[in-house]
């Protein structure tokens, strides 16, 4: 069902921030994603719960450069500047969010607004950029993601 709603989105080429509810396995939304000829990007969030080791997990995924300043402003630039995926879009899948949302829930927030802003200049460029976070509960204003057929 989730792959499905997947395909769906990555086929309009639409951004946005998405949530999934379980954890679906990455594996599956590595291949929606490629499949659609876009970029894929896992963050594994079983150990997170401090937004240092967020920093360190997105760092590590997105092979983001060493002078990384493990902060919410430099996140946000390098979200907008993953251009060298060379792909039609980008997909970055946290899983196991649960960590960080039950012991930081502020700082989830504040992820998920960085990744709206992403979305919002990578759609300037008539790129779509897909946030896609699964656990057991969806973070605050995120919508679930469903296929229209649901």
């Amino acid at each position: 069902m989730a792959n499905a709603a997947l395909e769906s989105l990555l086929g309009e080429d639409r951004g946005g921030v998405f949530f999934l509810p379980g954890n679906v396995a990455p594996k599956a939304v590595q291949q929606s994603a490629k499949a659609a000829g876009f970029a894929f990007f896992h963050i594994e969030g079983k150990s997170i719960e401090r937004k240092e080791q967020l920093m360190n997990a997105v760092a590590t995924a997105l092979r983001l450069p060493k002078h990384f300043g493990d902060n919410w402003d430099a996140l946000e630039e390098c979200l907008v500047d993953l251009d060298w995926a060379g792909s039609a879009g980008v997909v970055i899948y946290y899983d196991h969010i649960d960590g960080l949302l039950t012991t930081h829930p502020d700082q989830f927030e504040t992820l998920v607004e960085i990744c709206r802003d992403a979305v919002a200049s990578w759609k300037e460029d008539d790129t779509a950029f897909v946030v896609l976070f699964s656990g057991e509960k969806a973070p605050k204003g995120v919508s679930k993601l469903s296929s229209k057929e649901e």
